[in-house]
């Protein structure tokens, strides 16, 4: 029902149990693959070995020496994301990574321990960075307050821009899904609104992969700012 459009958002339980605590145990269960033994070995190993070698790869193809202690703490985000992101296109499944409550628990801290770093590194490095070199001596008390602005609008932006793209996403394919169900008396239609459920399910599935890369590159790339 139409009026129910944003109900996909709200948590479900089963059993009295959340379902967010379901999707949240099944995200992080990857980390059953870490290590080879009886239950996974062999060729699940390898693929996990391989696929976790390109991953760090493709996020820290442009790093500093200094950052690599950060390297398993940001490869272990992007793998909950992802996770958490591809379950949530299940039927049935509830998407924490759509409301901005779990994305900003990610982001705030992260950002915040990134510049409490930088700032306990290099305090007067990072207070330079408030006045860019050239700056007109007028101009520079404007240039503070948009500096310091720019810096507290990262983790916004940061927990923002995920729940925002895989909100629109899931609420395109609701709005699909229903008006394929409803336009059923008419086959032609139907099928092909269905054909573009198909694809837009494709697409949101490269979404969310894409979307924690993103978020995991721009953590990254805050990180490098600040040591």
């Amino acid at each position: 029902m139409i009026n129910s459009l944003f109900g996909q958002f709200s948590p479900d339980l089963v059993a009295w149990i959340p379902l967010q605590l379901v999707s949240s145990f099944i995200a992080v269960s990857w980390l059953l693959f870490l290590f080879s033994t009886n239950s996974f070995g062999g060729r699940l190993f390898y693929i996990w070995n391989k696929t976790r070698f390109e991953v760090i790869k493709l996020l820290f193809q442009n790093t500093k020496r200094d950052t690599a202690p950060w390297t398993a703490v940001l490869t272990t985000i992007f793998f909950i994301i992802l996770s958490i992101n591809l379950i949530g296109l299940f039927p049935y499944a509830f998407t924490i990574s759509s409301h901005v409550s779990f994305t900003y628990s990610l982001a705030i801290p992260l950002w915040m321990s990134v510049n409490i770093l930088g700032f306990f590194l290099a305090f007067n490095s990072r207070l330079s960075h408030l006045v860019p070199q050239g700056t007109p001596s007028v101009l520079i008390p404007a240039m503070v307050w948009i500096e310091t602005l720019s810096l507290f609008a990262q983790p916004i932006a940061l927990g923002l821009r995920l729940a925002a793209n895989l909100t629109a996403g899931h609420l395109l394919l609701f709005l699909l899904s229903t008006a394929t169900w409803v336009l059923s008396s008419s086959p032609a239609l139907s099928f092909l609104t269905l054909i573009i459920l198909i694809l837009l399910f494709i697409l949101e599935v490269s979404v969310a992969c894409i979307q924690a890369y993103v978020f995991t590159s721009l953590a990254h790339f805050y990180l490098d700012q600040n040591i």
